[in-house]
C-alpha cells in the first residue's frame, strides 16, 4: 500500500456561547486526537497530521492556530487554559484563513477532512463572505476533500448546503448533548481514516455510516 499522508483539520468555535459547554468540547476534540491515534496505529504505513484552528472575535483577529499539522503520534490533548470562550463568532474567516493555509501545505492527493463545530451563526467575519466560502468548499471538495459540519441552536444541515457541504450532524449544546456529539464525531473520524488508508470515497457518507452501525448493533 502506497504510503499517504492524511490530514484532519478540525475548526471549532470559541465564541462567548461556547462557555457553558468549554469543558465537554475540549473532551469532543480530545477523543477525535484519540480516534485519529487509533487509526494510525492500525495503518503504521500511512502518516495522520491533526490541525485544530479556533476561533471568536472580530474577523481575522479572533481566528488562532492551536495545533497545525502535527503528527498524531505526537499531538498533546488539547489542556483546557488552550480554549478560552469569548467574544463572537467569525465563522467564515475561521474557515477561509484554515482551509487556505492547509490547502497551500498539502499536495493534491492527500486525503483531507475538515470539521467544523459552532454552536451559532456567522456574525462578525470582515474577509470572507458566505458566497466565497461556499466557493471554496466547492473547489476543494472537487479536489477531493472531505468536509462535516457540527451545528447547535440552527439547522445544520440546512446551513451546512449553504456553503456546499453535505455532511451534516445537529447537536444539542448541552453538556450531554455535546458529549454525545463528541463521541460520534470520533466514530466517524476513525471510520473516515480507516477509509482514506484504502483508497475509499467516502466524501458525501461521513456520519450515515456511522447511524447505519448503530441501528444494525440495535437489531441485534
Amino acid at each position: 500500500m502506497k504510503t499517504k499522508n492524511i490530514y484532519n483539520l478540525i475548526i471549532l468555535d470559541e465564541s462567548g456561547s461556547m462557555s457553558s459547554i468549554e469543558r465537554q468540547a475540549v473532551s469532543a476534540i480530545n477523543e477525535t486526537f484519540q480516534s485519529v491515534r487509533n487509526a494510525q496505529k492500525q495503518n503504521p504505513n500511512q502518516n495522520y497530521f491533526i490541525s485544530l484552528v479556533v476561533f471568536e472575535g472580530d474577523g481575522v483577529r479572533g481566528v488562532r492556530m492551536v495545533r497545525d499539522r502535527v503528527p498524531v503520534e505526537s499531538v498533546q490533548d488539547i489542556m483546557q487554559e488552550e480554549y478560552r470562550p469569548g467574544s463572537c463568532t467569525p465563522l467564515y474567516d475561521a474557515m477561509g484563513l484554515a482551509i487556505n493555509h492547509l490547502d497551500n501545505v498539502t499536495k493534491k492527493e492527500d486525503p483531507v477532512l475538515v470539521t467544523i463545530i459552532t454552536d451559532g451563526m456567522e456574525n462578525s467575519s470582515e474577509e470572507f463572505s458566505g458566497k466565497a466560502i461556499k466557493e471554496l468548499v466547492s473547489k476543494k471538495r472537487e479536489s477531493g476533500w472531505t468536509f462535516a459540519y457540527i451545528g447547535a441552536n440552527q439547522d445544520a444541515v440546512e446551513v451546512a448546503s449553504e456553503m456546499n457541504i453535505y455532511n451534516a450532524l445537529n447537536f444539542d449544546a448541552t453538556e450531554e448533548g455535546t458529549k454525545a456529539m463528541g463521541l460520534t464525531l470520533a466514530d466517524a473520524t476513525m471510520r473516515f481514516f480507516e477509509s482514506a488508508a484504502d483508497d475509499y470515497d467516502n466524501s458525501d457518507d461521513f456520519f450515515e455510516n456511522i447511524f447505519e452501525s448503530k441501528k444494525k448493533s440495535k437489531k441485534k
